[in-house]
Formats: structure tokens, sequence, C-alpha cells
């Protein structure tokens, strides 16, 4: 009954911002990934708001009191050859890279079921107050099932967490659907290290060595990174946590309703058949070539699961020996992960927007026994309908806690015998019409990015409040390691004996056990 969590709608309706950046050319590459530390030569001198890094300089745009450089090159272009390799070295430039428009998404399906983005996509984005001086850095993976979402997304717009952190903020878009997940054995053959898939990952690593070898000059310190994501994007921070591939690369992690994978490069080779049978290429002589052949956007059209109660494709990043060499809980169990100090959390309602609306207790019973099967009438007696205000809420219940709230608790409880550990709950739940939603999944962010005019929602003195106090949680978090400061509600330190958390919600308390008797239940139903 082991479950995948992936980024579905939140609250709020997210648009795209598509705008193009400058090509740069591939160029000739040395097999492997990205080199983030040897510098390119130019002529162009450092100056406000001009930065040169390890690939030339760039330009960015002055905003108030912060610097916004967009659309900057991590890495080539993904494309042709290079298609379903590592990351690779930008070739450097000389000019200065006017650094002002969002790089492309990377090829996805659009909210009008067309597919939009480019395959040239690796850039990276970062926001910095223009007076930033070995500031703490946060660097964010959006999520979306690591099949959609994109770092233009204005839901991650920067500024105002740069300003209300006095943080450098970097945002990154990284390979997605089959483009950043596609494993195969002819693929595995051209690869010294005799794997293939995960390239969405690998990217995001390209990236957090492109921050290591450059943040610094946008007054960031190399030192103090804090790697963050929500959903996917929190279950690649989970990824991170575990590999030795990113080792070094980030002092904090934090993970916002996220999780950990259990997936064999096996289990993706066999799955992944049904993208190659529905490209045409299952009987191609030389599969890696027809693969490379076939157009971007149909690979993007290949349909996947978005979400954890959905049936389909998954793309998610495989256990390889090189990527990870177990599955994420066994190494956390181990204490073989990078032991940095780790913050984990889920909302109070995340499957709200995700379950069918189901108004009788029959129709319950029914959504119950399609998602869970065997446990479900083990589930039914856990989550009675007269338990709760309706059985849509008992629903919703069930399948929060199977999904997200149990399997994180059991998450902290692995990592917290070797890493300090903090977690969060997070309960706020819009007004009006809204309110039956709850604290529903990603329903956090617009607090995080402090983003919720881009989406027209007024937020009360209270509302601005737990914003700007989830603001200074995360940016102390990343320049000391430990979420508390100040005269802030005291965020207790993980301890598996008592499950201690801070609840998000107006006003900011803690608590002891979310959950705990239906929790221990399902930790038993799922053999852990």
């Amino acid at each position: 009954m082991r479950i995948h969590l992936f980024l579905v709608a939140s609250l709020f309706s997210c648009g795209h911002d598509s705008s193009p950046t400058t090509d740069v050319d591939a160029g000739n590459v040395d097999a492997g990934n990205v080199d983030a530390g040897s510098a390119c030569q130019t002529s162009v001198v450092a100056s406000p708001g001009t930065v040169i890094t390890t690939t030339g300089p760039v330009t960015g745009a002055l905003a108030g009191s912060v610097y916004a450089w967009k659309g900057i090159p991590y890495a080539a272009p993904p494309i042709g050859a290079l298609r379903w390799q590592p990351p690779q070295p930008a070739t450097c430039w000389t000019d200065a890279l006017a650094a002002t428009a969002f790089g492309p998404e990377c090829p996805q399906v659009g909210s009008d079921g067309s597919v939009e983005g480019d395959e040239n996509c690796l850039t990276l984005n970062v926001w910095a107050p223009s007076d930033a001086s070995n500031a703490p850095v946060m660097v964010f993976i959006h999520g979306g099932a690591n099949t959609q979402g994109t770092a233009s997304d204005p839901l991650y717009d920067g500024a105002q967490l740069a300003t209300t952190a006095h943080a450098v903020v970097v945002t990154l878009d990284y390979r997605l659907g089959a483009l950043g997940f596609f494993a195969n054995a002819a693929l595995d053959a051209e690869q010294p290290t005799h794997v293939s898939g995960s390239y969405g990952v690998l990217d995001q690593i390209a990236a957090l060595q492109w921050v290591k070898a450059n943040i610094a000059g946008f007054g960031g310190s190399p030192d103090h990174v804090l790697l963050f994501g929500e959903s996917a994007g929190a279950q690649d921070v989970f990824v991170h946590v575990a590999s030795p591939l990113s080792k070094g690369l980030f002092s904090a992690a934090l993970a916002e309703s996220g999780g950990s994978y259990n997936v064999t490069l096996a289990d993706n080779e066999a799955s992944m058949q049904g993208v190659v049978n529905a490209v045409g290429c299952s009987t191609a002589t030389d599969l890696a070539a027809c693969m490379r052949a076939v157009p971007a956007a149909t690979l993007a059209a290949v349909p996947s699961a978005l979400g954890p109660l959905d049936s389909g494709m998954r793309y998610v990043p495989s256990i390889d020996g090189h990527l990870l060499s177990s599955d994420v809980q066994s190494i956390l169990a181990a204490g073989t992960q990078n032991a940095v100090p780790f913050i984990v959390g889920t909302n109070a309602d995340e499957t709200s927007r995700m379950v069918p609306t189901v108004k009788t207790e029959a129709g319950y019973e029914a959504a119950a026994q399609g998602y869970y099967g065997s446990a479900a009438s083990a589930l039914l007696a856990l989550y009675p309908a007269s338990s709760y205000a309706s059985p849509q809420a008992a629903l919703v219940a069930m399948t929060t806690d199977v999904s997200w709230t149990c399997s994180i608790r059991y998450d902290a409880r692995l990592a917290s015998a070797h890493q300090p550990v903090y977690r969060y709950h997070f309960s706020w739940a819009a007004p009006g019409a809204e309110a039956m939603y709850g604290a529903t999944h990603g329903l956090e962010l617009p607090f995080v990015f402090d983003t919720f005019g881009t989406y027209n929602f007024v937020p009360t003195g209270s509302d601005s409040a737990l914003s700007t106090a989830i603001e200074t949680y995360w940016s102390t978090f990343a320049a000391t390691g430990n979420p508390n400061a100040g005269s802030a509600v005291a965020w207790p330190a993980y301890d598996a004996s008592t499950d201690p958390y801070l609840e998000l919600d107006t006003p900011i308390g803690t608590g002891s056990g979310i959950e705990t008797t239906q929790c221990n239940a399902i930790d038993k139903l799922e053999g852990r």
C-alpha cells in the first residue's frame, strides 16, 4: 500500500510565464555532470546588478531594494544528443547576459490540455537584497508530480521572501516527465554508471553545484544553503538528503508535504516501456535513436498520474546504485544520509481537492475500497463516517493521513535518530467559499513566498503575520540550521517518543502527536 506523493492543484490557480531566454549553444561537452567550478574568461567587470559567474557575466534588474536575475543557464540545453544524458556544462559567454526574463518552462501539458514549454529549459533565477553580503541562501524545487510546474510560476516569485528574510532566493527548472525520468536498458548502456533515468534530479544537483560555485557573487553564503521544496519537489529534497551525489551542496533541508521514494531502476524501466509503446518506438532496432527523434511535445503528452490517489504512469527517480543505493527510508534508518538539519511537515487537509465528492456513507466506503483494496475495511474502522462532519470529511482525513501525515511522521522518526529534525503541521484554512477545502495541498506556498497578491487574495493582518513568521522560521533555519530566533513561538526539536510539532495557524502554537492512534494503526498496515 506504499503511496507516492505529487503536487496537484492548490487553492490558488497558477499561471505560467513562458518568456523566452537567451539560447546558449551546447558546444562540445565532456561526459558527466556539470563542473561548475571552472571559470570562463570575460572583459566585463562586476558592478551593481552585474555578476561574473563561472560561465559568464549576468546582469539583472533592480525592483525596489531587490535585484532579480532570471533565466540564467546552469547547464547546456539537454537537446539532440544530450537528451537523456546527465546535465552537461553550459558553454561560456563573454558579454553580459541580460538576465531579465524567465527561461522557458520544461515541456509539459498545460491547463488547456496542450503541450507548452521548450526542451531548452535548464535555467535558474536569483533574487537578492541590494545590500546582501554572505546572506543565507534558499534554493526552492517546485512540485508538480515531476511532470508539471515551473520556476517562473508567479507563486514562487522570490522578491518578497528575499526582502523579508534578507536572504538570497533561488528557483530552478528541471527536466520533467519522460524527458526527465525516462529509464531504459538502451540508455543504461550509454553510461559508465550503467544507469538511466532520474535526469530531473541530476539537473537539480547541477543547479546546486552552480549555486555553490557562484552564489557568493550575488551576496549569498555558499556555506549556508537551505534546500527546500514542495510536494514532488519535497520528495526530491528527500532524495538529496539520501544521495551521496548531493553531499556538501546544502547545509539544511526542508520538505513541505513530501515523502520518500521506493522504486527500483528495474521497476522504472518496466513501467517506462509504456512510453516506448506510446511514441511508436517499440519495434525500433536502435531504440535510443528512435526515442531521441521523437518530438519533445509528443513525449510530454504521454499520460501520467498527477496525484497519489491517481492511477497511471509515474515519473520518479530510481534506486539505481548511483543516485540512490537503497530506498530513502532504509537510508534514513541506517544513518548514511547527508545528516543536515531537516524540517518536514504536512497540511491538515492535503487531499481535499484530490478526492471525488462523496455524499453518502456508501459512496465513502466505495471510494475507500477503490483506493485501498483489502486494507479498506481496516481504514474504515479507523475513520468511521459517524466521527466526522460528513462522509466527505472522513474521506479527506483518511487519505490525508495515509498519503502524508503518517508517512511523514515515520520519516521524521527515522531521520531524527541521526540528524536534527523539526516537524510542522499547517492548518490555516481559507475563508469564505474555499473554507470547505481546509488546509489543502500547497496552501502554505503563498505564505512562504508572500505571493497572495498574485492570486487576488487580500490577507488579513493575522494572515500576513503568519506569512512573516513562516518566512522568518525558514530563513533562520537557512542561516543557522535551527528555525528558532528572537521572540517567535519556540519550535521544539523533534523527539520520536513524543512527536512534538509547530502548529502553523493563526495563532501559531505547538502540540504533541498528530492523529497518533490512526498513524499507529496505519504504520502496522504498512508494515513499518
